[in-house]
């Protein structure tokens, strides 16, 4: 099969079947009306001459025969995806789109691997775990014309069907049995990732994980009923098993008339994500300090309507760091693209007026960081002092590493060590 692998808002994919990485007519067109139906009206595909490249989207989208990945763009020098696999892994991870924390060690076995075998790896480990523990089975009612009296006798149904078989019994019975529906899910999240894995020592780990299922129906899984699934205390250790699989089943693409290739797709908007992921990792650091953080403040107005009161202009930052009493420090707001690109800097004026329009508003924070992620570009970085006010006010350009989570939170540290003494 065919695996592509492209950097999101940098790398061209192509419909020409006869390069490298390009697609058949076949597989362009169904990517599209996979686009079509899942973004139609959202700005996440640049579209061009026959060639398209995604905007704010990472992951994997998986056709009968390619495999699409999508990895957020830090290495952009280098023909070598793994930094950026990893920065994505990492990412997933701590803002808990995964429900499995990836540990250094995990992510340097997985940093090499695409993105569906990650899935899929990740799905029958957790699988495994979960049915070594024991198989969750529930009572169903059966009726059944069995040989052995078992439960309640019908017995008008018995007189109907056995007067000629007199050593039956038709009888209605409770049996204890693993085809129940919370199983029929980890069964369908496990055909999904099977029909597409290629890696033989996987494929024989998710046949064993098909095998202890023997017992359990394959059925057509809804998402409504999906999202109905209640956990007990006899079933809680399925608890991240179900989360994955949940994860698998709803980025199916159910087929349709129009689309019958489309099988697999595992997206994410990386706005959302790295704010998200940011906003994790400030969690971290503060925990034990005299300060918080709070996101998507909404606490303070820029204008106000003087008629009516309402339709008022509100400030919404990423991330206020505050004092336990509510007094804001430091504003910080996430922008998703390079800072750096060819030695120049690529930062928006209207980013900078927003800053500004936060530092003078909350009037007792005195800086505002455009937090970016670091790219293997170098550069310096600006900062500005906002005239007349004291104590001083500052604006800030700053990067961090998304490679791994501690490397993030050394940069953030650093960033935020004025704002107490020796805290951080």
């Amino acid at each position: 099969m065919k695996h592509v692998v492209i950097r999101e808002a940098y790398d061209w994919l192509l419909c020409n079947e006869e390069i490298k990485n390009g697609l058949t007519l076949t597989e362009w067109d169904h990517l599209l009306h996979f686009l079509e139906d899942s973004y139609n009206g959202e700005q996440v595909v640049e579209y061009a001459n026959q060639k398209i490249r995604f905007i704010n989207l990472v992951g994997v989208i998986q056709l009968k025969t390619v495999r699409i990945e999508i990895l957020p763009k830090i290495d952009l020098t280098h023909d070598d995806e793994v930094l950026n696999r990893r920065a994505l892994l990492n990412m997933l991870s701590v803002a808990k789109k995964l429900p499995i924390e990836l540990t250094d060690q995990t992510l340097s076995q997985f940093e090499k691997v695409d993105l569906l075998h990650i899935i899929a790896r990740l799905y029958i480990m957790e699988l495994m775990n979960t049915l070594n523990r024991g198989i969750y089975r529930e009572y169903q009612g059966k009726v059944e014309n069995i040989s052995t009296l078992k439960g309640r006798l019908l017995v008008s149904d018995h007189l109907r069907f056995n007067y000629r078989r007199s050593a039956n019994a038709y009888c209605e019975f409770d049996e204890l049995t693993p085809n129940i529906f919370l199983n029929q899910v980890l069964k369908a999240a496990l055909n999904i990732v099977f029909l597409y894995v290629q890696h033989s020592p996987l494929k024989i780990s998710l046949m064993n994980g098909l095998e202890m299922l023997e017992e359990v129906e394959d059925c057509f899984i809804s998402k409504e009923k999906l999202a109905q699934i209640q956990l007990n205390r006899q079933n809680k250790h399925y608890e991240k098993t179900l989360q994955l699989a949940k994860a698998i089943l709803q980025s199916t693409s159910m087929s349709s008339e129009k689309n019958q290739q489309i099988a697999f797709a595992f997206l994410f908007k990386m706005n959302d994500l790295y704010e998200t992921y940011i906003g994790e990792v400030l969690k971290r650091l503060l925990i034990s300090t005299p300060y918080e953080v709070k996101l998507q403040h909404t606490a303070k107005k820029l204008l106000e309507n003087v008629y009516t009161g309402r339709e008022n202009i509100l400030l919404k930052p990423d991330f206020v760091i505050e004092t336990k009493e509510e007094e804001a420090k430091i504003i910080i707001d996430t922008k998703w693209k390079s800072v750096i690109v060819d030695g120049r800097k690529n930062y928006k004026q209207s980013d900078i007026y927003q800053m500004y329009a936060y530092i003078t508003t909350y009037k007792s924070a005195d800086r505002c960081i455009l937090l970016y992620p670091k790219t293997n570009e170098e550069a310096s970085l600006p900062k500005w002092k906002v005239p007349e006010y004291f104590p001083e006010k500052y604006i800030e350009v700053e990067t961090v590493r998304l490679d791994r989570v501690n490397h993030t939170m050394d940069d953030l540290g650093v960033m935020l060590r004025g704002i107490w003494e020796g805290e951080i």
